[in-house]
């Protein structure tokens, strides 16, 4: 449960995880429903890898140079 502050008073989210299934050694939720006030959102996943590679076009952007 997670509260936030908002000009209308405190605002609970409620995140819900289930159908754990392990990865590499550890336990993982395969199922996260999100409550809020006015609505919500099951995400289920399909695949979880440990140590996957990341892909290039994620890598960290060069940092800034001002002109």
């Amino acid at each position: 449960m997670r509260w936030s502050s908002t000009p209308v008073g405190m605002v609970p989210t409620r995140t819900d995880y289930a159908d754990y299934r392990e990865v590499e050694g550890v336990k993982m939720p395969f199922r996260l429903v999100v409550t809020w006030t006015t609505g919500q959102n099951t995400i289920a996943l399909r695949e979880v890898r440990a140590r996957a590679a990341i892909p290039e076009r994620f890598a960290r952007p060069a940092p800034y140079k001002p002109r």
